[in-house]
This record gives structure tokens, C-alpha cells and sequence, in this order.
């Protein structure tokens, strides 16, 4: 945080408020010598009023100084977010005639590394599509925001992008590598809200659901406190990961909604469960801790159980052993 000076803030706030009466001021006798009677008694009185209006123009000049930059600051907002009069093309993208630009920089200039910044429309940080959407991997878009390596876009309507059916209630982002912003081919969707009743992982989603890019090609499932029956238990999924848009289901995780009696072990609610080598892993809270039924007590703290979909106790794990980590669990 930058340090600030009360004083100094309170004498320059001082400073200009005097300046904006000498200003006030000044103006005030330029327009009474417009009136013959006032000149008559300014002229008069010609050596007072002259130092008066040296004074008052010295006085005066941080205010003028200060509109003088307003009006530059507004001219060079102006130029920088410009309405196209006709249809521009930034290599595979398109942006009609009308499209609202905001742009970074009206010149190109070089930054400290000696590399040169483009300047004008290759500088395109914003569009906004008023009155004919530009199309992205073949969707229709209201707005574009785009960064160095990564693009926000606004769709028009549900659409489909690189597998997912992506609605139009959420931003829609996609990454890219540098320099590439205009390559709409080396664009690759790195996020979205899926459309209300998609089917994903067996689950038909009446809710919005973010899928994310991860890594070798992965997708990772968001879907915030979605309460659903999943795999024979009521939960609340907090992540899945899949191989593909709408392919198979590789690891999931979340928590149980309702107690669960499985095999010789009961769970209470709030118990996290998740995939585990294709069986299902147990985690506990401390709070609230699961009980083998075979011998009638708690489960040890800090430990977690896997069992087939048969109820059979195939082990005990040590929860740093297997990734789990109060509610924190890495991305498998």
C-alpha cells in the first residue's frame, strides 16, 4: 500500500481550492470589463487592478493546467475507444461496423525490454458488438475482452466450443499463446458455465456447472453446491475430472449429505468421500468421526477408509498418504 501524507494531501486540497478562486476571480474581471460602466472603474483604478490581475492569473494556473488535462485526458479517451465506421479485420477476427473498441495505445512504442508494443486496433483490449456479435469458433459474441494470453468472451446464446455446450449466462474464456490473440486457431476454451440440463458424468445438471481446462488434455467440474445422487449416495459434489467434454468420469470428491451405513461402517453427514483406485475413500472430520460397527467405536482421527461399492473395508489410510487434507484435496 503507498503511504500517504494527511498533511500534504490537506495543503495541496488547500492549494487548489485557492487556485479555483483565483480562477473564479479572474474570470470575474474579464467579464466586467465587457460592461462600460465596470471598465470606466477598473481603467480608473488601472495600477491596482493590474497587479490584482497578476496576481490573480498567477494564481490561477494550476486551475487552468488542471482543465487543460481534463479536456487532453477526455480527447485521448475519445481516440482510444473509438466506433468503427467500417468493418475491420485483426487476422481471423472480424469486428463490423459498429463494433465499440477500447484500445491500449493509440502509437506503438517500445517497453524497457526494447520489444515494440503495437499500437491502434492491433492494441484491441475490448469490443463490444452492438449491432452485428463477431463469431469465435463459430459462436455468436456480444463482447470480446482480451489479454496478452487469455480472452473473455460474452456469447449471444448457448454454443457450442471445443466439445461443451457453453451457455450465454457466464463469461466464456479462452487461452492463447502470446502474440496470438488474433489467431482465433490457436485459441483453446479454458473455461465455461455449461447450459442448464446438460448430462455430464451420468448427472443431468439442472443447475450451472464450470467446467475448467487442466492439464494432458483433463477437464475439471465445478459444481458449486449441487446436491445430487451420485454413484448410490446423496451428496454434495465439489469437483469431478474428466478425460474429455462429456467423456469418462476420472476422479470425483465431495461430501456426504445424509448419514450413510455401508458395509460395518457408519458415516454421519459433512463425511467427505471421493474416488480412490476405483473404490470410495471415506474421510471423516475430527468433529464428527465414522464408527465401525464391528467393534462399536469412533474411527481414529486423521484417518480415512476405502471400500468397494459392496460395502467391503479393503483399508485404513493415513489422510496425509492419500492427498487428503482438511477440505483441501490436490488435483489428482
Amino acid at each position: 500500500m503507498i503511504p500517504i501524507n494527511p498533511l500534504a494531501m490537506m495543503l495541496g486540497s488547500l492549494f487548489l481550492l485557492v487556485s479555483v478562486i483565483c480562477a473564479v476571480a479572474l474570470t470575474g474581471v474579464l467579464v466586467a470589463l465587457l460592461h462600460q460602466r465596470a471598465r470606466r472603474f477598473i481603467l480608473a483604478r488601472g495600477w491596482w487592478f493590474g497587479l490584482l490581475g497578476v496576481f490573480l492569473a498567477a494564481g490561477s494556473l494550476p486551475t487552468f493546467e488542471f482543465v487543460r488535462w481534463q479536456l487532453n485526458h477526455w480527447l485521448d479517451q475519445r481516440a482510444l475507444n473509438p466506433r468503427l465506421q467500417a468493418e475491420q479485420v485483426l487476422g481471423d477476427l472480424l469486428l463490423p461496423a459498429g463494433t465499440q473498441v477500447s484500445l491500449e495505445r493509440l502509437e506503438p512504442l517500445k517497453n524497457l525490454s526494447g520489444d515494440t508494443l503495437p499500437g491502434g486496433l492491433q492494441s484491441l483490449q475490448r469490443a463490444q458488438f452492438d449491432d452485428q456479435p463477431a463469431v469465435v469458433h463459430g459462436a455468436a459474441v456480444r463482447s470480446l475482452e482480451l489479454g496478452d494470453m487469455s480472452g473473455e468472451a460474452k456469447l449471444v446464446e448457448a454454443a457450442r466450443l471445443d466439445g461443451w455446450l457453453c451457455s450465454a449466462e457466464a463469461p466464456v474464456t479462452f487461452r492463447y499463446p502470446s502474440g496470438e490473440r488474433f489467431n482465433l486457431k490457436a485459441w483453446q476454451l479454458e473455461s465455461c458455465t455449461l447450459a442448464p440440463g446438460s448430462e455430464v458424468a451420468g448427472v443431468t445438471w439442472t443447475q450451472p456447472i464450470a467446467v475448467h481446462a487442466v492439464e494432458k488434455g483433463r477437464w475439471q467440474l465445478e459444481p458449486g453446491d449441487a446436491r445430487v445422487r451420485f454413484q448410490g449416495l446423496n451428496l454434495r459434489l465439489w469437483n469431478l475430472w474428466l478425460d474429455a467434454p462429456y467423456g469418462e468420469l476420472q476422479d470425483w470428491q465431495g461430501e456426504l449429505l445424509e448419514p450413510v451405513e455401508l458395509g460395518p461402517m457408519q458415516y454421519p453427514a459433512t463425511t467427505r468421500v471421493r474416488a480412490f483406485h476405483g473404490n470410495l475413500l471415506f474421510s471423516p472430520l475430527v468433529e464428527a468421526p465414522a464408527v465401525d460397527q464391528r467393534d462399536g467405536k469412533p474411527l481414529g482421527a486423521d484417518l480415512s477408509v476405502e471400500q468397494n461399492a459392496d460395502g467391503e473395508v479393503l483399508a485404513t489410510h493415513r489422510n496425509d498418504d492419500v492427498g487428503v487434507i482438511d477440505w483441501i484435496k490436490m488435483v489428482p
